[in-house]
């Protein structure tokens, strides 16, 4: 199976079960995928703004798995932000904190999304080695 099924179908069974009850790999391949689409596209505040951000609690976990080491520490520091708890999994709430962040959280932003634009890992190609090595393990 390709990459962009895999992660079409992780996509879909997560539209209809839940994260809870996605396999590893699923939520791998869901959390991983949310986090680069939206931060490569909005940066880190329309992550955390957006639906793609319910999962933030879970990209730190999942970037390691795929062995996006600097990502994971990027995805982590931004997750930090929001205190010991991390983000909240409630979009309303997420952003609710956020409208409360001082300014040095917002440049914290920024600076994470410099660091994010950076960063050499390519997720696509670590996402298909994340597969291969899931597929050899079944």
């Amino acid at each position: 199976m390709t990459t962009d099924l895999a992660v079409q179908a992780s996509l879909d069974r997560l539209e209809k079960v839940g994260f809870a009850l996605l396999t590893d790999v699923e939520q791998t391949l869901a959390a991983v995928w949310l986090f680069d689409a939206a931060v490569s596209n909005t940066g880190f505040a329309g992550y955390f703004s957006g639906k793609r951000g319910d999962l933030a609690f879970h990209a730190p976990t999942a970037l390691r798995a795929i062995g996006a080491t600097q990502l994971a520490e990027i995805a982590a520091e931004a997750n930090a932000l929001f205190g010991p708890d991390g983000p909240p999994t409630d979009r309303q709430l997420r952003r609710g904190r956020m409208g409360s962040f001082p300014v040095s959280a917002l440049l914290a932003f920024t600076a994470l999304d410099a660091r994010y634009s950076g960063c050499e890992e390519d997720v696509d190609e670590l996402l298909e080695a994340f597969l291969a090595r899931a597929d050899k393990a079944k």
